[in-house]
């Protein structure tokens, strides 16, 4: 924007410009100048957009608060409630301490079983005699 000193008053052409709108940024003389809310504006059409902005902006700046508390209580809830379930985790881990870990250890070997006979089906293949193997050879002799 020009500086305000060489502007001139968007309605008197003749008159220097004392204050810019404070929606539009037009220069407006003394004369012409509205003061609404410590603010100078043009018009009262510019001064009515800018109190309805006001109020649009409010109404999305309280949603906006009301939105962010209720994730902040939501956010609590689920923190007490993960610090409930591992007190109890604890708590029954420390009552049942031996048959918790015995259940571990059974969990492992059971797991580790299956992957040894996994791994021993895969090392064996395919066997060199089934009837699988046979008719895909035959194919490709043809």
């Amino acid at each position: 924007m020009a500086n305000l000193s060489e502007s001139v008053c968007l309605n008197h052409p003749d008159t220097p410009a004392t204050a810019r709108c404070a929606t539009c940024g037009k220069p407006v003389c003394s004369q012409c100048v509205i003061h609404r809310n410590g603010l100078d504006y043009c018009s009262e059409s510019c001064a009515d957009s800018a109190d309805s902005s006001v109020g649009r902006v409010d109404s999305a700046l309280n949603s906006k608060r009301k939105t962010d508390a209720q994730a902040r209580r939501r956010n609590a809830i689920l923190f007490f409630l993960l610090i409930l379930a591992a007190a109890a985790g604890y708590y029954f881990y420390t009552r049942n301490r031996d048959k918790v870990n015995s259940f571990i250890h059974q969990s492992g070997q059971k797991v580790q079983k299956k992957v040894d006979t996994t791994k021993n089906v895969i090392q064996k293949g395919i066997p060199s005699d089934s009837k699988y193997k046979r008719d895909r050879e035959g194919m490709a002799g043809k």
